[in-house]
């Protein structure tokens, strides 16, 4: 128990710094509880700052619909297991009951365009408001997508997260997981900098890539697909693409995507799109139908129901 207000059920992940408990509080809603991790041995004062800073960013960018809600945050609680109690700092956030988006790709396999393009828009329009008001998330992945009741997709962990007014910002140590990393960010050497908000763009761009195809490119793919032309948002598949590319996850994407895909993950990232840039692609601008809609929600349930089926019949 926390506080004598959240009872601890289950741990639902771990971060790098953090866990993450399903809990119950004293009106029986159930919440995510934040905690720092033990183990790391932070100092009263960086765990301190790291809850205050999630907490903080995450009421600026209260209200969006996909982005993870922060419900409260102490930096003086106290948890009571048995007759034991200890200090514990902790963010109380909004449970996204249908879990992480990465584990359906890790268990399913990846998920038909035309359905992911939903997904794809309610994640650039959380990547978009963040962006909009001068803060560059740093650690955007399918792990970091989680997915609510209706399985609409909630943008979270905010644990690297920066302000960044502009695109110009620049950070000077490497944040990020390393699969979904700008290049630009694993290579960084001592002294280094590189720009936050296209470090985002190029993370995103991976995330789509995974999202559809079930695998991350290779590096050599990534080279090869890359387009010679630079996006243009006004554009469609008439953009030239590089010919026999090799037979990879590129060849199971659109032409439309391909083109928006390569341009986000461009080595150079003065060549990357900003989010604005992208939401105005007419790929993702065109309207979803009712039945759209329906199929994205029966298919996820449908996965859902799988992967418990799959669970329980390996215990």
């Amino acid at each position: 128990m926390i506080d004598n207000n959240f009872e601890l059920t289950k741990i639902l992940g771990r971060g790098g710094s953090s866990k993450v408990f399903l809990a119950t509080d004293n009106d029986q809603k159930l919440v995510a509880i934040k905690t720092m991790r033990r183990d790391k041995k932070y100092s009263q004062a960086a765990a301190e700052t790291l809850v205050k800073r999630e907490s903080e960013m995450l009421e600026n960018l209260d209200g969006h619909p996909n982005i993870i809600r922060c419900l409260g945050s102490r930096v003086d609680g106290k948890l009571v297991v048995g007759d034991k109690s200890e200090g514990v700092m902790y963010n109380v956030l909004e449970y996204a009951e249908n879990g992480a988006f990465s584990a359906y790709i890790r268990s399913t396999g990846p998920i038909e365009e035309e359905i992911s393009r939903l997904y794809i828009v309610q994640i650039c329009n959380a990547v978009s408001h963040m962006h909009s008001l001068g803060y560059a998330h740093l650690d955007i992945k399918l792990e970091n997508v989680l997915l609510d009741k209706y399985f609409n997709a909630k943008l979270a962990d905010l644990g690297s997260c920066i302000e960044a007014t502009d695109g110009d910002t620049m950070v000077d140590r490497r944040r990020g997981t390393l699969l979904y990393m700008a290049p630009e960010v694993a290579n960084l050497q001592p002294g280094e900098k590189f720009r936050a908000l296209p470090a985002d763009i190029y993370s995103l761009g991976i995330s789509i890539y995974v999202m559809i195809t079930g695998e991350f490119p290779t590096p050599q793919q990534k080279k090869n697909n890359l387009s010679t032309s630079d996006f243009d948002s006004s554009t469609s598949c008439e953009v030239e693409m590089e010919p026999e590319e090799p037979k990879s996850g590129w060849d199971t994407i659109s032409p439309d995507l391909k083109v928006l895909l390569q341009a986000m993950i461009h080595p150079d990232p003065c060549k990357r799109p900003s989010i604005f840039e992208i939401l105005s692609y007419s790929w993702l601008g065109r309207e979803f139908s009712p039945e759209t809609i329906e199929e994205a929600y029966q298919e996820m349930s449908s996965r859902k129901t799988y992967i418990k089926t799959l669970s329980n019949s390996h215990q």
